[in-house]
């Protein structure tokens, strides 16, 4: 079961009903069990405050069906209140003891903490506890207490040294088992550091495979083995498992051995980012054993409308790489793009040896004749159902090139816009490229017998891989890119922090609490084949300190760096600092002596004593955090992440390069919570982003954040809530190698522009107008300017009346529905409305009709708008321009315009959206109404005769839409 909160809830009943704050379900009848019966301490549980709507529903939702189903899955963002959640089903439905596990003691220990909100201090400590040696009514710990491995055995190391013979027979690597045991032992005895870290690997591989075969027991340390007996015996019957995306690996199988050592408890499964894709199959079936499908998601959007989440915008800010850098980025593109030549153009032989067909000859050569990779098939209808990928990339490549497709090869009418404009074979998009050179590469030259063949094949392999491309022996995979990290790492990044800084301060002044989060301290960032280019703290947190502290504007923030192992004070804090910290210290009873050494423009802190350990310090600079001591704090997303809780972020910067959907919600989740100084909070998230687009390579790190955004949901300019890219700006939806016209600094300004915007960010949230109801299709495309200048200065044939960007998308769009209607299609009822986004971008919502028609119209939209390459009618776009006459030439300007004449001219053709272009009697309806609100024009049949000719024309001039309108899918 599954039930997503806010988008269509209307549809799952009872288990779905909204319950505002304030319903009381806490006289719900608890569940009895035959083999244990409640404590009595569960009476004295009486939850203080109020349930969220989501909290509502997942209560009525597990308590109703407690009874038939023992595993519960619940996803939502982090703030949403998943601890309140599973600490009331706990308190006052299952009424059992409970185990709650956690990634962390951070959070550990918020489950204890908030069992206050249950009972008087007196008691809480009473019936909760934090260690493993004694479990009560609530035992908090963390997965790592019942996870610990044993240690290195003679059994274990046999097992491990085993499995890699084996796997070393497998792969052909020994011929013998004698001769695989030998080569381990040389390693042991040569390379004890590398033979040390293979065997502990091949130890984890028997671990997994020993788990999988129900012996988990077998590899954990008596110590986990004895905690999971002690839980047992408390009658743990309810286990919590918080942020349990974790249990993907080992702690999957150590829970999966606690819950069947507890003998079928009720599992409790929450988390804000339910694993994804990229998983090994075994742990992905374990994790849907354990918990199951979701059955109940909160999307972010619907916590931030009922109000119980801070609102946000996405934001984004573009650098280019510093000189040094692009040199490397522009020799990089410059070697690759000579390969590419190379490979296109002719080679010579020696003597006799066979020589393999240039790029373009062997692309055509292949689809001619339909050869697959280890046959041939007979038609192309069977070749492209076999190799889709090849035969879209290698006609796209001939197109590119220019190049006529060989007989019998159809037109690729998908995606040409993309390379209309390409005039080099570089500028191909680089998945395209990366598809036929891999096939050309491993079928073409690496079989030649020719030696230029092979050394042209080396090169290749080289080149692919400096973009991140590694070509095997049995395809392609993405890899380490120096580009990509050059452009995730650069110098620019940072000097982009002040710029960004400066705009939030005078926007915040006192109350900005900003934090800067990176991949790591220092230094992991250089590697042997960008060291001459980055130096050691590229892209780190004391990269990013330095500049901070140096500048005279984002030094009055006082920033602090905290890392896993370093504290670094700004100069001009130290004194408060410690002052601040020791008051802190005394006053929360930690045994703690700080130190602070002076380097230069800060001070590194240091601590002895029996309490110094990260978890103490964390706590003890976020307090000063919240209450403004510093207004800026820089640190890494190990420890700023997960599990790291401080309500005053108001902006969050992020500088890392991870793009998987459980780490980026996770950072996100810190800015969004509520924050009870500052009701009126709205949280800035912003990505700091490399381009280089005129070289091969040059966008990867675009590519990244429109990864990061695929799974987040943002509310855009035109107020809509948006999940990907878009939301962040239109803009950012269609970028390309080679494309050199987006003008960054423009993008900069728009989104320093809506930064300052809070409260116009505020009111598009719609906050307290209840949940977001169902998605809504619409479609977005460019203001028609860059396209069809022509449309400015000109007019409906006949009519003294100039179109503009605006108006005329909107009465095509009146003219599509009228069509649509009268061929009822759609009912008479439906409109359209528009919004211009940021940049020049113009949305078109369908309104007053039901998703299936809304879906309708903007897919009919989307064609009409859309390029093509065929069409079965298409209609022309006829307007009047203004021509001067003998008595306008002898007049005055203004008086002369009175009396020109205007001339039809047509500057563009649409084709017909399939629904209407099915017969002439639906084509000829759809003509009516677009003379009657576009232009004059009668439709063509273009599938035969004079009609086809005239489509090879338009399409040859290029009289047609340029770039396709984007379909959104968002809500209102």
């Amino acid at each position: 079961m599954r039930i997503v909160a806010g988008a269509g809830r209307t549809q799952n009943d009872e288990a779905a009903a909204v319950c505002r704050p304030g319903t009381d379900l806490s006289t719900k009848t608890p569940v009895r069990y035959s083999h244990a019966m409640p404590d009595t301490a569960f009476a004295d549980l009486i939850f203080q405050g109020q349930l969220r709507p989501s909290q509502a529903d997942v209560v009525r939702l597990v308590t109703e069906q407690l009874s038939d189903q023992r595993t519960w899955h619940i996803v939502a963002p982090p703030g949403s209140g998943k601890t309140v959640l599973g600490l009331y089903l706990w308190a006052h439905h299952v009424q059992r003891p409970a185990v709650v596990l956690s990634p962390n003691s951070a959070i550990q220990s918020q489950w204890a903490r908030r069992v206050d909100l249950f009972t008087p201090d007196s008691t809480s400590r009473e019936i909760v506890s934090t260690s493993a040696r004694s479990p009560a009514l609530l035992t908090s710990l963390t997965y790592q207490s019942i996870s610990l491995p044993a240690g290195a055995s003679a059994s274990g190391d046999l097992a491990a040294t085993s499995l890699w013979v084996e796997r070393l027979l497998e792969t052909g690597h020994a011929e013998s088992e004698a001769a695989a045991n030998a080569w381990i032992s040389d390693l042991r005895h040569r390379s004890p550091d590398y033979f040390r870290e293979r065997l502990a690997s091949w130890r984890r591989q028997v671990r997994r495979q020993s788990a999988a075969e129900g012996n988990t027991h077998d590899f954990l340390h008596q110590t986990a083995q004895d905690t999971m007996t002690r839980l047992a015996d408390a009658d743990a019957g309810l286990l919590i498992l918080d942020e349990c995306h974790h249990l993907m690996g080992h702690w999957g199988h150590a829970v999966e051995a606690l819950a069947s050592t507890l003998n079928d408890p009720i599992i409790l499964g929450l988390t804000a980012t339910p694993p994804g894709e990229g998983h090994r199959r075994q742990d992905v079936q374990r994790y849907r054993h354990l918990l199951g499908d979701i059955d109940y998601e909160v999307p972010v959007p619907a916590v931030v409308r009922d109000g119980y989440l801070a609102p946000y915008q996405d934001l984004a800010w573009f650098v280019r790489p510093t000189a040094k850098e692009r040199a490397f980025v522009a020799d990089a593109d410059r070697h690759f793009r000579a390969l590419l030549h190379e490979l296109c153009e002719p080679r010579t032989t020696k003597g006799t040896e066979a020589s393999v067909l240039p790029l373009p000859e062997w692309v055509a050569d292949v689809l001619q004749h339909r050869r697959l990779p280890t046959r041939r098939v007979d038609t192309w209808k069977q070749y492209y159902q076999a190799d889709t990928d090849f035969a879209d990339a290698g006609r796209a490549l001939l197109h590119g090139l220019q190049r006529p497709l060989p007989a019998g090869v159809p037109r690729l009418h998908s995606f040409l816009h993309r390379w209309r404009r390409h005039q080099d074979v570089a500028d191909l998009p680089l998945d395209t490229l990366t598809v036929v050179l891999d096939r050309y590469i491993r079928h073409g030259l690496r079989r030649s017998p020719a030696a230029a063949d092979q050394a042209l094949c080396e090169q290749a392999i080289d080149r692919m891989r400096i973009l991140g491309v590694q070509i095997t022996e049995v395809g392609h995979q993405r890899c380490a890119s120096p580009i990509s990290r050059i452009l995730g790492y650069t110098q620019s990044k940072v000097d982009a922090l002040i710029p960004i800084l400066e705009c939030e301060l005078e926007q915040l002044d006192e109350h900005l609490r900003a934090v800067v989060i990176s991949d790591f301290e220092k230094s992991s960032a250089v590697t042997a084949d960008v060291d001459h280019v980055l130096d050691e703290d590229a892209g780190g947190a004391v990269s990013a300190f330095r500049q901070l502290i140096e500048h005279p504007v984002t030094n009055t923030l006082d920033p602090i760096l905290m890392t896993g192992s370093t504290i670094l004070v700004d100069y001009d804090l130290s004194t408060l600092f410690d002052v601040a910290c020791r008051h802190w210290l005394a006053e929360h009873n930690f045994e703690v002596e700080l130190t602070l050494h002076e380097e230069g423009s800060f001070f590194v802190v240091s601590g002895t004593g029996r309490d110094w350990c990260p978890r103490v310090y964390i706590q003890m600079v976020t307090h000063l955090f919240q209450e403004g001591i510093t207004r800026c704090l820089i640190g890494t997303r190990g420890l700023l992440g997960e599990g790291w809780d401080a309500s005053r972020i108001n902006v969050l910067i992020d500088l890392t390069t991870v793009t998987t959907s459980m780490t980026v919600n996770q950072l996100r989740g810190r800015s969004i919570r509520l924050d009870p100084l500052q009701p009126d909070k709205v949280a800035n998230n912003w990505d700091i982003i490399c381009m280089a687009p005129e070289f091969a390579g040059g966008l990867d790190d675009y590519h990244r954040l429109c990864r990061k955004h695929d799974r987040i949901y943002g509310v855009t300019d035109d107020g809509a809530i948006e999940k990907g890219i878009g939301h962040v700006h239109a803009a950012l939806t269609d970028m390309r190698t080679g494309d050199q016209e987006h003008d960054f600094q423009l993008l900069n300004h728009d989104m320093l522009s809506r930064a300052a915007r809070r409260d116009t960010a505020r009111e598009l949230w719609k906050i307290g107008e209840g949940h977001i109801g169902q998605a809504v299709r619409s479609v977005e495309f460019r203001l028609w300017q860059a396209e069809f200048p022509e449309v400015a200065r000109s007019s409906v044939e006949g009519v003294r009346m100039q179109w503009t960007e605006e108006t005329l998308p909107l009465a095509i769009g009146r003219a599509l529905l009228e069509a649509l209607c009268g061929a009822e299609l759609l009912n008479n009822r439906a409109t359209l409305r528009h919004t211009v986004r940021d940049g020049g971008y113009l949305s078109l919502f369908p309104e007053n009709c039901d998703a299936d028609d809304a879906v309708v119209i903007a897919d009919c939209l989307s064609q009409l708008l859309s390029p093509f390459e065929k069409a079965r009618y298409i209609i022309p776009l006829t307007v009047g321009t203004p021509a001067p006459t003998r008595s306008s030439r002898w007049l005055p300007k203004r008086l002369g315009r009175l009396l020109q004449s205007m001339e039809p001219a047509t500057i563009c053709w649409f084709q017909l959206p399939a629904p209407l272009a099915g017969t002439r009697e639906l084509a000829e309806l759809f003509q009516a109404s677009w003379n009657d609100h576009v232009s004059a024009g009668e439709v063509v049949f273009c599938l035969k005769g004079e009609g086809r000719d005239v489509l090879a024309d338009i399409v040859q001039a290029g009289r047609l839409p340029h770039t396709p309108p984007r379909v959104r899918d968002c809500f209102l």
